[in-house]
């Protein structure tokens, strides 16, 4: 066990840990004033050190047992029923049937999802590789006996609705998808519209407003979307009170922040802990700091991906590429939707924002990620003159 901790890959480590800490601090700083922000400091304390387990757990598990069908099975089953439970069993919260009450803990089974789907496509890519001469919808997949889990589990949260973590294990799956081996010109023809899609968002759900009248539906998700577009409107302060919060947050922050604990905006913030905790953290400690995080996240990823192309195993090699983009994109839609480039989606910032189910997951991706770190061969510098040593190593 102990020796296996002298091959931990400090990239993913170190980062992981400075970003966990900083999440205790903010989960407090955020609902500071408030009732429950010492328990909200307990609570987020106490899923750090069940998350560092976790890590720790699966950075000595044997990562084949993942891809055996009874481990598969056990999974997905089990995410797929923790949603039927959450969606007909549990009461709502805020309109949406998302999470179990445990009492002491909450969980929500659409952040286990990623992980689950990441564990099932990569070993599905991996037993079914992509082969250019056969069709699409001929692809042995459908061989597979459990295919219909991880479909049925996506579909039940958007039946929730969850549509931000739904869209999020979409984006999850056409990235495993596109690094399992498919043509360089399917890659190259599905990111130019994916670019165009963010390029021209605004475009496309402001003409959608125009034909449809978008601004006469009552339903939170069509009033985010008209909000994103403008947030300005007199017609849609209710829908975009918080983005517009989230804008003087940051601006008030300024380079350096007002100091922990200092924010004066974060009562207004009805999500500041969670959804909007990087206006929060950009106004107490600046721009500066968040800066520093998104470098430190961009550190994880590209440690991920470079890992992931030493890689001679597909299963490893898509479990790294699947992690990367979960935290990629987690981050990405959090933040975007903070300053406006993107609709509100009510998704967390990986590590800094409150949430158990969330950083649990997350820590078990890193968990793995530093397993198949570990089990990477590195290589060894020789010296060009040292002959015999260019012998013994080849």
């Amino acid at each position: 066990m102990f020796k296996k901790l002298r091959k931990l890959d400090y990239w993913i480590a170190v980062p992981f840990a400075i970003l966990s800490m900083l999440g205790i601090v903010m989960v407090f700083s955020a609902t500071q004033g408030t009732t429950a922000a010492f328990s909200n400091f307990i609570k987020q304390g106490i899923f750090v050190i069940i998350g560092l387990f976790g890590a720790l757990l699966l950075y000595h598990f044997n990562l084949k047992n993942l891809q055996k069908d009874s481990w598969m099975r056990n999974i997905q089953f089990g995410v797929l029923g923790a949603l039927f439970v959450a969606k007909f069993v549990m009461p709502p919260v805020n309109g949406a049937h998302g999470w179990i009450n445990l009492g002491l803990i909450t969980l929500q089974p659409a952040e286990f999802l990623k992980l689950a789907i990441i564990l099932y496509f990569a070993n599905i890519f991996t037993r079914y590789p992509w082969q250019s001469h056969v069709r699409l919808a001929l692809q042995p997949i459908s061989r597979m006996t459990i295919w219909w889990l991880p479909i049925a589990s996506l579909l039940m949260v958007f039946i929730m609705p969850d549509n931000g973590n739904g869209l999020i294990t979409l984006l999850i799956l056409l990235a495993m998808f596109l690094a399992s081996g498919v043509s360089r010109r399917f890659i190259a023809m599905v990111s130019a519209i994916m670019g165009l899609g963010f390029g021209f968002l605004q475009t496309v759900i402001g003409l959608a407003n125009h034909f449809f009248n978008l601004n006469s539906s009552n339903h939170y998700a069509i009033a985010r979307l008209t909000s994103f577009v403008n947030p300005w409107d007199p017609n849609a302060v209710d829908t975009s009170r918080q983005l517009l919060y989230g804008y003087y947050a940051i601006a008030h922050g300024g380079l350096f922040g007002v100091g922990l604990g200092n924010s004066l905006i974060k009562p207004y913030l009805p999500e500041s802990n969670t959804d909007f905790i990087m206006a929060v953290m950009t106004e107490e400690l600046g721009a500066v700091t968040t800066v520093t995080v998104l470098i430190l996240m961009m550190i994880l990823v590209s440690r991920m991906v470079i890992l992931g192309i030493r890689q001679k195993h597909q299963y490893l090699r898509l479990l790294l590429f699947g992690i990367a983009t979960l935290l990629f994109i987690q981050a990405l839609v959090n933040l975007g939707g903070v300053v406006g480039v993107l609709p509100i989606t009510g998704v967390v910032f990986p590590f800094i924002s409150g949430g158990g189910s969330s950083y649990i997951v997350f820590s078990a991706a890193i968990g793995l990620a530093l397993n198949i770190a570990a089990t990477q061969k590195k290589t060894v510098a020789i010296h060009p003159a040292d002959i015999i040593a260019r012998k013994d190593f080849k």
